[in-house]
Protein backbone atom coordinates (compact mmCIF):
# COMPACT_ATOMS: atom_id res chain seq x y z
CA UNK A 1 0.00 0.00 0.00
CA UNK A 2 3.21 2.67 1.16
CA UNK A 3 3.97 1.52 -1.99
CA UNK A 4 1.53 2.70 -4.26
CA UNK A 5 0.74 5.97 -2.44
CA UNK A 6 4.34 6.72 -2.88
CA UNK A 7 3.56 6.25 -6.88
CA UNK A 8 0.72 8.05 -6.65
CA UNK A 9 2.10 11.03 -5.32
CA UNK A 10 5.21 10.94 -7.53
CA UNK A 11 3.36 10.77 -10.61
CA UNK A 12 1.47 14.19 -9.54
CA UNK A 13 4.87 15.87 -8.43
CA UNK A 14 6.24 14.41 -12.05
CA UNK A 15 3.85 16.12 -13.85
CA UNK A 16 3.47 19.13 -11.47
CA UNK A 17 6.81 19.80 -12.68
CA UNK A 18 5.75 20.17 -16.84
CA UNK A 19 2.68 22.56 -15.42
CA UNK A 20 0.23 19.53 -15.11
CA UNK A 21 -1.93 20.41 -12.08
CA UNK A 22 -4.90 18.50 -12.96
CA UNK A 23 -4.37 14.98 -12.09
CA UNK A 24 -7.03 11.88 -11.48
CA UNK A 25 -6.85 8.45 -11.17
CA UNK A 26 -9.94 5.94 -11.51
CA UNK A 27 -10.88 2.30 -12.20
CA UNK A 28 -12.34 1.86 -15.48
CA UNK A 29 -13.45 -0.71 -17.91
CA UNK A 30 -11.05 -0.74 -20.57
CA UNK A 31 -11.24 -2.02 -24.48
CA UNK A 32 -10.98 -5.49 -25.09
CA UNK A 33 -7.42 -5.69 -25.99
CA UNK A 34 -6.03 -4.33 -23.28
CA UNK A 35 -8.41 -6.26 -20.62
CA UNK A 36 -5.79 -6.27 -17.85
CA UNK A 37 -5.02 -2.30 -17.82
CA UNK A 38 -7.83 -1.47 -15.49
CA UNK A 39 -6.70 1.51 -14.13
CA UNK A 40 -6.64 5.17 -15.58
CA UNK A 41 -4.51 8.27 -15.18
CA UNK A 42 -6.75 11.32 -16.40
CA UNK A 43 -4.74 14.31 -17.62
CA UNK A 44 -7.09 17.62 -17.49
CA UNK A 45 -4.51 20.52 -19.08
CA UNK A 46 -6.21 24.06 -18.92
CA UNK A 47 -6.23 25.81 -22.64
CA UNK A 48 -5.80 29.65 -22.91
CA UNK A 49 -8.08 31.94 -21.62
CA UNK A 50 -6.87 34.87 -23.97
CA UNK A 51 -7.08 32.28 -27.35
CA UNK A 52 -10.62 31.38 -26.46
CA UNK A 53 -12.08 34.72 -25.44
CA UNK A 54 -11.63 35.99 -29.59
CA UNK A 55 -14.02 32.84 -30.32
CA UNK A 56 -17.11 35.27 -31.17
CA UNK A 57 -18.80 33.76 -34.42
CA UNK A 58 -16.15 31.70 -35.98
CA UNK A 59 -13.10 29.48 -34.36
CA UNK A 60 -9.86 31.53 -34.99
CA UNK A 61 -6.12 30.33 -36.80
CA UNK A 62 -4.64 30.88 -33.85
CA UNK A 63 -7.21 29.11 -31.88
CA UNK A 64 -6.56 25.95 -34.48
CA UNK A 65 -2.52 26.40 -33.44
CA UNK A 66 -3.33 26.16 -30.11
CA UNK A 67 -5.79 23.06 -29.77
CA UNK A 68 -3.31 21.55 -31.73
CA UNK A 69 -0.22 22.23 -29.51
CA UNK A 70 -1.67 21.45 -26.48
CA UNK A 71 -3.17 18.08 -27.83
CA UNK A 72 0.68 17.63 -28.65
CA UNK A 73 1.65 18.81 -25.50
CA UNK A 74 -0.89 16.31 -23.74
CA UNK A 75 0.62 13.26 -25.52
CA UNK A 76 4.29 13.93 -24.85
CA UNK A 77 2.76 14.05 -20.90
CA UNK A 78 0.93 11.02 -21.55
CA UNK A 79 4.17 9.42 -22.69
CA UNK A 80 6.29 10.53 -19.42
CA UNK A 81 3.47 8.70 -17.50
CA UNK A 82 3.67 5.74 -18.84
CA UNK A 83 7.32 5.69 -19.34
CA UNK A 84 7.74 6.27 -15.84
CA UNK A 85 5.05 2.93 -14.98
CA UNK A 86 6.43 1.24 -17.38
CA UNK A 87 9.95 1.58 -15.11
CA UNK A 88 8.30 0.13 -11.90
CA UNK A 89 7.50 -2.82 -13.89
CA UNK A 90 3.75 -2.04 -15.05
CA UNK A 91 2.23 -1.83 -18.59
CA UNK A 92 0.36 1.41 -19.97
CA UNK A 93 -1.52 2.34 -22.90
CA UNK A 94 -1.33 6.39 -23.64
CA UNK A 95 -5.04 6.65 -25.74
CA UNK A 96 -3.97 10.10 -28.26
CA UNK A 97 -5.27 13.15 -26.99
CA UNK A 98 -7.22 13.81 -29.93
CA UNK A 99 -8.03 11.26 -32.88
CA UNK A 100 -11.18 9.60 -34.01
CA UNK A 101 -11.30 5.96 -35.08
CA UNK A 102 -14.25 4.96 -37.23
CA UNK A 103 -16.01 8.41 -36.96
CA UNK A 104 -16.44 9.85 -33.71
CA UNK A 105 -15.17 7.94 -31.37
CA UNK A 106 -11.48 7.12 -29.96
CA UNK A 107 -10.03 4.35 -28.35
CA UNK A 108 -11.70 4.90 -25.14
CA UNK A 109 -13.24 7.97 -23.67
CA UNK A 110 -11.21 10.41 -22.04
CA UNK A 111 -14.19 12.58 -20.56
CA UNK A 112 -15.21 9.20 -19.33
CA UNK A 113 -12.01 8.69 -17.48
CA UNK A 114 -12.05 12.33 -16.16
CA UNK A 115 -15.13 11.70 -14.62
CA UNK A 116 -14.76 8.91 -13.00
CA UNK A 117 -11.32 10.37 -11.21
CA UNK A 118 -13.58 12.66 -9.60
CA UNK A 119 -12.19 16.01 -11.41
CA UNK A 120 -15.31 17.26 -13.15
CA UNK A 121 -18.97 16.33 -14.99
CA UNK A 122 -20.31 16.27 -18.71
CA UNK A 123 -22.00 19.36 -19.64
CA UNK A 124 -25.13 19.54 -22.27
CA UNK A 125 -22.89 20.36 -25.30
CA UNK A 126 -21.10 16.82 -24.17
CA UNK A 127 -18.01 18.66 -23.60
CA UNK A 128 -16.50 17.30 -20.63
CA UNK A 129 -16.52 20.31 -17.94
CA UNK A 130 -13.25 20.38 -15.33
CA UNK A 131 -14.23 21.99 -11.84
CA UNK A 132 -11.39 24.52 -12.04
CA UNK A 133 -11.85 25.71 -15.74
CA UNK A 134 -14.96 24.83 -16.93
CA UNK A 135 -15.03 23.22 -20.68
CA UNK A 136 -11.64 25.00 -21.69
CA UNK A 137 -9.85 21.64 -21.73
CA UNK A 138 -8.05 19.31 -23.57
CA UNK A 139 -7.60 15.86 -21.90
CA UNK A 140 -5.48 12.62 -22.16
CA UNK A 141 -5.47 9.13 -20.18
CA UNK A 142 -2.93 6.50 -19.53
CA UNK A 143 -4.33 3.04 -19.11
CA UNK A 144 -2.55 1.25 -16.81
CA UNK A 145 -2.18 -2.27 -14.55
CA UNK A 146 -0.95 -0.36 -11.80
CA UNK A 147 -3.01 -0.38 -8.60
CA UNK A 148 -3.69 3.48 -8.24
CA UNK A 149 -6.52 2.91 -6.43
CA UNK A 150 -4.98 5.71 -3.36
CA UNK A 151 -5.45 8.23 -5.69
CA UNK A 152 -8.96 7.86 -6.15
CA UNK A 153 -11.32 10.43 -4.83
CA UNK A 154 -15.06 11.28 -5.03
CA UNK A 155 -17.30 11.87 -8.20
CA UNK A 156 -18.15 15.53 -8.58
CA UNK A 157 -21.87 16.44 -7.84
CA UNK A 158 -21.64 20.04 -9.32
CA UNK A 159 -23.85 20.93 -11.98
CA UNK A 160 -22.56 23.69 -14.18
CA UNK A 161 -25.87 23.20 -16.28
CA UNK A 162 -28.24 24.24 -13.97
CA UNK A 163 -30.49 26.26 -15.64
CA UNK A 164 -28.19 27.34 -18.40
CA UNK A 165 -28.97 27.39 -22.08
CA UNK A 166 -26.08 29.07 -23.67
CA UNK A 167 -24.14 26.50 -25.34
CA UNK A 168 -27.67 25.59 -26.98
CA UNK A 169 -28.19 29.33 -27.79
CA UNK A 170 -24.38 30.14 -29.17
CA UNK A 171 -24.33 26.45 -31.87
CA UNK A 172 -24.87 27.55 -35.22
CA UNK A 173 -25.22 24.29 -36.54
CA UNK A 174 -28.30 24.44 -33.49
CA UNK A 175 -27.07 20.23 -32.66
CA UNK A 176 -26.96 20.92 -29.22
CA UNK A 177 -30.50 19.17 -27.62
CA UNK A 178 -30.46 21.86 -24.34
CA UNK A 179 -31.16 17.89 -22.36
CA UNK A 180 -29.13 17.25 -19.08
CA UNK A 181 -26.36 14.39 -19.96
CA UNK A 182 -27.17 11.22 -18.72
CA UNK A 183 -24.80 8.21 -18.94
CA UNK A 184 -25.46 6.09 -21.39
CA UNK A 185 -27.09 8.73 -23.69
CA UNK A 186 -26.05 9.79 -26.84
CA UNK A 187 -28.98 12.21 -27.89
CA UNK A 188 -27.59 15.89 -26.13
CA UNK A 189 -25.82 16.57 -29.14
CA UNK A 190 -26.16 15.70 -32.97
CA UNK A 191 -22.59 15.12 -33.64
CA UNK A 192 -23.27 14.63 -37.20
CA UNK A 193 -24.92 18.11 -37.46
CA UNK A 194 -21.67 19.51 -35.90
CA UNK A 195 -19.02 17.91 -38.04
CA UNK A 196 -20.88 18.64 -41.19
CA UNK A 197 -21.38 22.24 -40.20
CA UNK A 198 -17.27 22.82 -38.80
CA UNK A 199 -16.50 21.14 -42.32
CA UNK A 200 -18.85 23.76 -44.77
CA UNK A 201 -18.55 26.59 -42.40
CA UNK A 202 -14.96 26.69 -41.27
CA UNK A 203 -13.02 24.62 -43.94
CA UNK A 204 -10.57 27.50 -44.14
CA UNK A 205 -10.00 27.46 -40.39
CA UNK A 206 -8.49 24.37 -39.22
CA UNK A 207 -9.80 22.56 -42.43
CA UNK A 208 -12.93 22.46 -40.61
CA UNK A 209 -12.11 20.34 -37.55
CA UNK A 210 -12.43 22.88 -34.76
CA UNK A 211 -15.09 25.53 -33.75
CA UNK A 212 -15.18 26.17 -29.83
CA UNK A 213 -18.64 28.49 -29.62
CA UNK A 214 -20.32 26.46 -27.32
CA UNK A 215 -16.73 26.36 -25.56
CA UNK A 216 -16.24 30.00 -25.32
CA UNK A 217 -19.40 30.69 -23.73
CA UNK A 218 -19.79 28.66 -21.10
CA UNK A 219 -19.98 30.32 -17.99
CA UNK A 220 -18.71 27.05 -16.08
CA UNK A 221 -15.21 27.95 -17.84
CA UNK A 222 -15.36 31.45 -18.12
CA UNK A 223 -13.20 34.56 -15.58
Amino acid sequence: MLLEKTMVNELKELLSTQGMTEVGFAAVTPPEEYAALTHAVSLVLPLSDAVIDTIKTAPTHTYFHHYRTVNAYLDRLALSVGLFLQNRGYRYVCVPASQSINGFSGLFSHKEAAVSAGLGVIGRNALFLSEKYGPRVCLATILTDADLSLGFKALSKKDPCANCQACVRACPAMAISGKSYKEGSNDIIDRSACSEHMKRAYQKIGRGVVCGLCMSVCPAGRK
